[in-house]
């Protein structure tokens, strides 16, 4: 499991598409890959997220766990969970998010 500390973000990314629509396999290095995933699902938010110094909160949440989120293109680092190998996540500042996805209603 993973505890974050401080103002970070743990997303669990949107999957990169390894085939195409017309049903050709997309072959992308990992650098690519993590250059072009913006999207994903907040995990877990760390404890002094959209606080300064002082443990007060200088803006209202734009996020929380369970929303679907827009990040900076280079935002954060990947790591995977200690407990599953296969399972990765992107660590991140909670600035790096640039919009919260909604669905129309």
């Amino acid at each position: 499991m993973i505890n974050l500390k401080g103002y970070r973000i743990l997303v669990d990314i949107d999957p990169i598409e390894t085939v195409s629509k017309g049903g050709i396999y997309l072959v992308q290095d990992e650098k690519m890959e993590a250059a072009g995933q913006q999207f994903g699902t907040v995990v877990s938010v760390g404890h002094t997220c959209w606080t300064n110094a002082n443990g007060e909160a200088t803006v209202e949440p734009w996020c929380k766990v369970g929303d679907r989120i827009l990040f900076a293109r280079h935002a954060g680092r990947f790591v995977y969970d200690p407990a599953n190998r296969e399972k990765e996540f992107l660590v991140m500042n909670d600035t790096d998010v640039i919009a919260v996805i909604t669905e129309n209603e």
